[in-house]
């Protein structure tokens, strides 16, 4: 056997008790016996047994006594009333004799064991079971416990990284500033090679500048602590905001910038910073990969499952391999052409945004024929109501 059955002979007569367990030992079983209840108790409490046969010859309030006692506080136990004349008689021929012919009866050694043969195989079973459920149950605790480790790390990792983002944010400011000062000549003129070092300076400051403001972004969306405001907005109103804004920045790169949106204004419930958010980064990467000169769409229309919006660009376009990684922060994708990638974070940060807006973003894009950037924000759009 996989694991020794146990059992407890419960008898008055110590004779009878020590040659039936003589022959449960020769099977292979562990076996202890008592004379009375009150041993037979103190044995449970100190040990797990599996049977306990019990004598029909005891008292009756003796045996109703310990069946009581297992069945409230052993209940992996299993208690069998025996007929002990049959079986001490079935003993003795079965210690003379080593093949009987005879069966005696249903309270013999040889039904007895049968019995515990059978139950034995159940018991053996179940306790696989329940080792198996263990098992599973501490590697499930185990890795909870990781798992909130893990998470804690995470936190820290990103409270650590908000704060010196933060931190770095405006000293950036300041030098961004005085260059600017400087390239304006506010105090006195500079040279050709004075101008092109600070260009190139407030070049990379920008730069900086702009993962920084990233960082903390994606270090607020990260931390869940990000509740949006959902309010009916005018939402054509909010693209032409975002197109206004970066007009300049859009052709300054010998760009231009059109727009395909409905006549009429829509209202959408969404929180407007955010999604604003999200068409700035969508705009600065779509000029980011379209060289001059080039041009970049911005379209909006309804759908009865919502408001879809599209950024198009006629630039360089995405290889199909680095479709699948275009949301991931700090992706590779476009890295083969220079300085105009970014830090991977802006398209990640518009997932989050639209995400946490239960709306969806994609990409359709052919290498070297430009991108189209899509989401779908839902709700019902609505016509803002005209006031008098």
């Amino acid at each position: 056997m996989e694991e020794s059955i146990r059992i407890l002979i419960v008898h008055s007569d110590p004779d009878v008790s020590e040659s039936i367990a003589k022959m449960l030992l020769s099977e292979g079983y562990q076996v202890r016996s008592c004379l009375e209840g009150d041993c037979a108790v103190t044995l449970l409490k100190e040990d797990l047994f599996h049977f306990v046969l019990l004598s029909t010859t005891l008292p009756e309030e003796v045996q109703l006594s310990l069946m009581t006692f297992i069945k409230n506080y052993c209940p992996d136990t299993m208690a069998i009333p025996i007929s002990w004349h049959a079986v001490l008689k079935s003993a003795v021929e079965a210690l003379h004799t080593p093949a009987p012919e005879q069966n005696s009866g249903i309270g013999s050694v040889k039904a007895v064991k049968m019995t515990i043969e059978r139950l034995s195989m159940s018991i053996l079973r179940r306790n696989r079971e329940k080792e198996s459920r263990k098992r599973a149950m501490i590697m499930a605790q185990d890795l909870q416990e990781s798992n909130l480790r893990l998470m804690e790390l995470d936190r820290k990792k990103t409270s650590c990284l908000a704060v010196a983002t933060h931190e770095m944010r405006t000293p950036l400011t300041i030098i961004n500033g005085y260059m600017r000062m400087l390239l304006d000549e506010s105090f006195g003129s500079l040279n050709e090679k004075q101008k092109h070092l600070l260009h190139e300076s407030r070049k990379n400051c920008d730069r900086l500048l702009e993962l920084v403001n990233s960082m903390l972004d994606r270090c607020r969306l990260e931390s869940g602590s990000v509740e949006y405001d959902l309010q009916e907005e005018p939402y054509l109103e909010l693209i032409r905001r975002v197109v206004g804004r970066m007009r300049h920045y859009i052709e300054k790169n010998g760009l231009t910038v059109h727009l395909d949106l409905p006549k009429e204004e829509i209202m959408i419930p969404i929180d407007a910073n955010a999604i604003e958010q999200a068409l700035v980064n969508l705009v600065t990467n779509a000029v980011k990969f379209t060289t001059a000169p080039g041009k970049i769409t911005l379209r909006c229309c309804v759908k009865p499952y919502g408001v879809l919006t599209q950024v198009i660009d006629t630039g360089i376009g995405i290889e199909p391999e680095e479709i699948d990684q275009v949301f991931n922060e700090f992706n590779k994708v476009g890295k083969k052409y220079g300085e105009k990638k970014g830090a991977g974070l802006g398209l990640s940060i518009c997932k989050r945004i639209i995400t946490l807006h239960r709306g969806e973003i994609w990409v359709d894009s052919e290498s070297g024929k430009g991108s189209c950037f899509s989401f779908l924000l839902p709700g019902e759009a609505k016509r803002p109501v005209s006031q008098k």
